[in-house]
């Protein structure tokens, strides 16, 4: 809706606002009312939809809520459900991966990165420490950093919370030096023990969620996502960033 208002009229501005208010809270009691009768509808067929967030999408009337790792769609009435992928034929852009990126970007502060601080480019990467594909991968971080893109690393011992590999990256992330402590950790060096207030469990549980079962498991900051070691120049086509800008430095 197009609000035009005249700053001469302070009355009027006044006005403007409050109905505008009024009109935000009947559309955000409106939309509630419809994410509750499409949870209401799906729980019937998806048991998880009863407590999994859903949301609104770009698209008319159609909802989104994660399911097992995979994203499902659903119109405003619940009477369809699509797991699966939702594209805006304009933009070519998968929402569903754009929503995962921004997600995942919720979580910076539970990072330990590599590269430039203000990288325009970067990837987030589910990592086991004693995982050896996530071995081989940190050893061309430094070729991915040349490049301009920085390596965001999100915690997810592959056995589980209490396991040796957590309790290794829990080391890790309360090091003085969390990035060379991953290095070390990384090239077999031992770390020494060290326990603090950590977000290991919850970057795992974050991976379960969406679906991350193996890794590394890489995810662009477009939101797509490689279930596996890829070399540092597939990567770098693959997010069209020129390979040369890494062996010209």
């Amino acid at each position: 809706m197009k609000i035009f208002v005249s700053l001469a009229v302070p009355f009027a501005f006044a006005s403007t606002l409050l109905l505008n208010s009024l009109a935000l809270a009947a559309d955000s009691d409106k939309q509630k009312a419809e994410i509750e009768k499409v949870r209401a509808e799906l729980s019937k067929m998806i048991p998880p939809a009863e407590t999994a967030e859903i949301v609104a999408t770009d698209a008319k009337d159609v909802y989104r809520l994660a399911v097992q790792g995979n994203f499902a769609y659903a119109h405003v009435s619940g009477d369809y459900v699509l797991i699966g992928d939702l594209y805006n034929t304009e933009t070519k852009e998968n929402l569903g991966d754009v929503a995962q990126a921004k997600y995942i970007d919720g979580y910076k502060d539970k990072m330990i990165v590599f590269g430039p601080k203000e990288a325009d480019r970067y990837i987030t990467v589910f990592t086991d420490i004693d995982c050896g594909y996530c071995r081989k991968l940190h050893q061309e971080v430094p070729e991915l950093n040349k490049a301009g893109v920085q390596v965001r690393y999100l915690a997810f011992p592959r056995a589980g919370v209490g396991s040796e590999s957590y309790d290794k990256y829990v080391s890790v992330w309360c090091n003085d030096n969390p990035q060379q402590a991953l290095t070390d950790a990384k090239s077999g060096r031992t770390v020494a023990n060290a326990t603090c207030d950590n977000p290991i469990s919850e970057t795992y549980s974050l991976g379960r969620q969406f679906g991350v079962n193996g890794t590394p498991t890489i995810i662009m900051d477009d939101g797509t996502r490689a279930p596996g070691y890829m070399p540092s120049t597939q990567l770098l086509q693959r997010m069209g960033v020129s390979v040369a800008a890494a062996s010209n430095e």
